[in-house]
Order: structure tokens, then C-alpha cells, then sequence
């Protein structure tokens, strides 16, 4: 299993062993509830592997696997993105949390430290430089992010081209003035930062673009929410566009979006990477559904 499988969801071996089952002489349902929660995390994390392929009959997604997933080409903003988030972890203060989606599998409390929120909310390298190599790659000029966080992903969402017209949202004021702060020493100043619950803000954002080239959802882990989302977005598709989702696999109800999403007749191809789902609009491809490892 990957280091972010660790990392994003606290899944530690020894956890089972170290934690008591039983308080004085009542069974800490509350632990158990959380362990089966993982379990079920780590057989879809397992039945994905098993299902995933590292080569395609499609020359289009072989060219996305050579090029962007399975690629280790460097580029001169990952050292840049990667100190400052070195420097977000070692920061110990303290923010309040507005979280209108689904939380944190990590933490509960509203009041989070910053450097837990580097270690556990903000994309990892991994994901961050697949995605650079993604928009390096179609060069999309409009584009918006669903989910600012600490800005680490915007980042590297915005690396390829600073020029670009980004607009990233953020539900959590607090979180949206770190992430403003982050963009401004990545010398991002065009990206655009959103305040509020999308629920409010999204129609007014998408009301601003003609069409979006590249949307990445990562802001409301739930089922209904995600779908709206995306029916609201369709709207400013063209067939070059491209669609982002993260943690696909996060729930039951996140996969049920999912199979929506691949189902809709207006994509052509979808792409599970597990913890990312891409999805394109491509009319000179067959409408086909790939899981790749």
C-alpha cells in the first residue's frame, strides 16, 4: 500500500494492538466503529489495485500514463511548492475550522494546527506534481479549484502557467487567508480566492467564465453535493475540458457519484487513479472507463 495511504488516513499497524478495546468494562464502540470504517477503506483500496491496469488498448490514456502518471519529470516549482509547505508543518498555531462538507477523517475539532492541516489536508507531492504534468501538458487558460485548503494544490495547479484565469473556492475564511498568504509567496497573485459555502458562491464563480477548461472538485466529500456540482459545471464544458475529482473511493456515497459521473452521456472517458478521478469530453473517443494503477 502507498505512503499516502498512511499518511492521509492515520492507518497505523500497531494502532490495533496499542489501543484498548475496552474502557474499565464497557467495549469502546466508538473505536470499533472507526476501525471497520478503515477496513472498508483499505478492501476498496485492494479491490481497486487488483482491478487497475498499467497499459491500455486506448493510445490516448497510454500517452497520460507515460507522460503524466507514471512520469518523473522535474520541474523547477516543486522545490519551490515543497519548501513552503516544510514550512506550513513546522507552524503550530492554531485556526478555527468552517467545514461545510465532510470533515476530516483525522480530525473532528474545528480548531485544527496548521502544520496538522500541511500533514493531513493539503495534497501530497505525489499528486500535486501528477497534476502539474497534467496541465503542463493541455495547457488549459481557464481554470477552478473546488476546495482551496492551505493553497498547496493551487499551487501546483497554477505552476504550469500563472498567467491562467484560476479561481480557487474555500468554505473556511481562516484556512482562505493562509491559503492567500501561500499563493502570494508562490508569486501566484492572478489566482482569485472565493470565500464562503459553495452552495452560495459557486453560481455567481461559474457566472464569471464563458467555459472552464480544467475543474478540480475537492471541496465536499459527499454524494449529493458532488453531483450538483457537477451538473452545475457541465454548463461551461467544451469537449477539451477536463474534470478532477479527488477521493473517489473516500465513501460509499463517493462512489456512487463516481459511477454517476462515468454514466453521464456527456463523458467520454473517465480514468480512476483511486484517489484521484479524471474525466474527459473528448468526442473523437469512445466512451470507455479505465482504472489505472
Amino acid at each position: 500500500m502507498s505512503g499516502h495511504t498512511l499518511i492521509k488516513y492515520g492507518w497505523k499497524k500497531k494502532r490495533a494492538v496499542n489501543t484498548a478495546l475496552f474502557i474499565g468494562e464497557k467495549i469502546n464502540w466508538l473505536y470499533i466503529y472507526h476501525m471497520l470504517k478503515r477496513f472498508k477503506f483499505v478492501a476498496r483500496y485492494f479491490k481497486y489495485w487488483f482491478r487497475a491496469e498499467s497499459k491500455t488498448n486506448s493510445p490516448f490514456v497510454n500517452e497520460l500514463i507515460k507522460e503524466v502518471f507514471k512520469s518523473d519529470q522535474q520541474f523547477y516549482a516543486f522545490k519551490e511548492i515543497e519548501d513552503i509547505r516544510s514550512k506550513l508543518k513546522q507552524n503550530n498555531t492554531s485556526i478555527k475550522i468552517a467545514d461545510f462538507g465532510a470533515g476530516s477523517k483525522i480530525n473532528r475539532s474545528n480548531e485544527r494546527k496548521i502544520s496538522d492541516l500541511a500533514s493531513n489536508s493539503a495534497k501530497p507531492p505525489l499528486l500535486g506534481q501528477m497534476m502539474f504534468r497534467l496541465i503542463n501538458k493541455f495547457q488549459p487558460q481557464h481554470m477552478l479549484e473546488l476546495g482551496t485548503s492551505l493553497g498547496i494544490s493551487a499551487c501546483y495547479q497554477i505552476g504550469p502557467n500563472k498567467k491562467a484565469d484560476f479561481t480557487t473556492m474555500e468554505g473556511c475564511p481562516e484556512t482562505a487567508k493562509i491559503a492567500k498568504m501561500v499563493l502570494s509567496n508562490f508569486k501566484a497573485d492572478n489566482v482569485k480566492v472565493v470565500v464562503g459555502d459553495f452552495a452560495k458562491t459557486l453560481p455567481n464563480v461559474l457566472g464569471s467564465f464563458n467555459y472552464l477548461d480544467y475543474i478540480f472538485f475537492d471541496g465536499n466529500h459527499q454524494k449529493e453535493p458532488t453531483i450538483d456540482y457537477f451538473n452545475k459545471c457541465l454548463e461551461k464544458t467544451n469537449e477539451h475540458s477536463i474534470f478532477i475529482f479527488d477521493d473517489i473511493h473516500w465513501s460509499k456515497g463517493m462512489e456512487e457519484s463516481w459511477r454517476y459521473i462515468q454514466s453521464h452521456p456527456s463523458v467520454s472517458v473517465t480514468i480512476d487513479l483511486f484517489w484521484l478521478g479524471l474525466v474527459f469530453f473528448r468526442k473523437d473517443q469512445l466512451k470507455s472507463n479505465f482504472i489505472i494503477k
